[in-house]
């Protein structure tokens, strides 16, 4: 074998035992973390029924829920391979001392970190991270229990160290994104597709500032144009200057620390099913729980589609005061094209002079009809990542090199390549003319 093929061969097996030896000792490479004590078995119904009535309360550090062995700990090879990088990363980057000081790492805590009570885990969630799908994931499984998931940050305002003694008797797993695909999915869903909020939020700060004097004074009034250009732009000044930031364009590393507090698993959404998947098992063996996906992208498809037409109707007052119906619905349609879940071939099914009549329950069963007719879901993947190229061919090679140094701690930490393929492809055959995002 070559010296390359034994040089690979050597960092994975060293990844691979970095990882095992963090799992099971405390003490390795400078972590300060405490570890799972005292004796766990599955609760019976009635118990679990107990634990999550209003009477039951977190307060007394003996009730927390505890752990011998972590629930989520998966012998996969990708997973050590995570978790050792992880380990190896925080420490080249001095990030793991903030575990030993109480009083700063308290401060860190914020309303991404949930723990599940009764049921004894912790769901960090990060912002265009599938993060919705998860959370509703979760409460389908547990549908039938009474539980509570109070937020790191409301937890810490009445009885900090209770939370904190909890934290570390706690099973814990996060999920993480390709940066890039997580900005994009940021724009697309905040300021690409009819989001008011947000239009008004962030996207008239970025007309203001980014567009400037170049801007109509609709745009201005509205915010509800912004380009993906503009966009990055403005995460690009919010980072640097830490002014008019928002938590869903924050570095993932900001979310949960995962420096701090040891993530028993780390998903991610480029092998989002099977890492779903895994989360599901455990939650069916360790609490006798019963939820299985049939087709798991259809559903989760669905899920999307349900989700961003049922926005597009909630918002519809709001948005005819900056654009036409049929333009907020077009952006809907092509939103669902970018993400891979309607075909970019489909054209919308409706009349043009109908779109203010057409109902809610109608778009959808259409929708639905599409999505479950679907059979080559392969030439749907290929689509996002047309998508994907399209967006970032609007991209200077500056804006890329900046975006990448500021968000360098989620490229390393999370083992990303800080150019991967498709942002190469993007940067050297720039479009001649947009596919996807050629909405304004």
């Amino acid at each position: 074998m070559s010296k390359r093929v034994y040089k690979t061969i050597f960092w994975s097996i060293l990844f691979s035992l970095l990882a095992i030896c963090w799992i099971s000792s405390s003490g390795n490479l400078g972590f300060n973390y405490q570890y799972y004590v005292g004796s766990w078995s599955p609760l019976k119904q009635s118990e679990y029924q107990e634990r999550g009535s209003n009477n039951y309360r977190m307060d007394d550090p003996s009730r927390c829920p505890m752990l011998r062995h972590n629930i989520f700990q998966s012998a996969n090879p990708f997973q050590l391979h995570r978790q050792a990088i992880l380990v190896h990363k925080c420490k080249t980057n001095r990030l793991s001392k903030s575990a030993s000081n109480g009083s700063s790492f308290t401060q860190k805590l914020n309303n991404n970190i949930a723990l599940y009570d009764p049921m004894g885990f912790l769901y960090c969630r990060i912002q265009k991270v599938g993060s919705t799908f998860l959370q509703k994931t979760i409460r389908n499984v547990f549908a039938d229990l009474k539980f509570t998931a109070p937020r790191g940050n409301a937890m810490l305002a009445n009885r900090s160290k209770d939370f904190i003694d909890c934290l570390s008797k706690t099973s814990k797993f996060m999920f993480v994104r390709e940066p890039y695909g997580r900005a994009l999915s940021g724009y697309v869903d905040k300021l690409f597709a009819p989001n008011p909020f947000y239009w008004s939020s962030a996207g008239r700060f970025i007309i203001k500032t980014i567009r400037g004097l170049k801007a109509s004074p609709l745009s201005l009034k509205c915010g509800h144009d912004v380009t993906f250009p503009e966009f990055m732009k403005y995460v690009i000044q919010a980072q640097k200057t830490l002014t008019h930031r928002d938590r869903h364009f924050y570095p993932m590393y900001e979310h949960c620390f995962p420096c701090d507090i040891k993530y028993d698993f780390i998903g991610k959404m480029e092998t989002f099913r099977d890492d779903v998947s895994h989360i599901l098992d455990v939650f069916n063996s360790t609490f006798s729980r019963g939820m299985t996906f049939e087709n798991f992208e259809k559903e989760s498809d669905l899920q999307i589609a349900s989700s961003h037409i049922n926005r597009l109707f909630s918002f519809k007052g709001q948005t005819l005061q900056c654009e036409p119906f049929h333009r907020s619905f077009q952006r809907v349609w092509r939103d669902l094209q970018i993400r891979g879940v309607l075909p970019i071939d489909t054209k919308m099914p409706f009349i043009l002079e109908k779109m203010n009549t057409i109902n809610q329950t109608h778009v959808t069963d259409v929708v639905t009809r599409i999505i479950q007719n679907v059979q080559n879901r392969t030439k749907l993947k290929e689509q996002r990542l047309e998508a994907k190229i399209e967006a970032f061919s609007q991209l200077s090679a500056d804006i890329i090199k900046e975006y990448r140094e500021l968000y360098r701690l989620d490229f390393e930490l999370f083992d990303y390549p800080t150019l991967p393929d498709f942002v190469k492809i993007a940067i050297s055959t720039p479009p001649k003319h947009l596919k996807y995002f050629d909405i304004f």
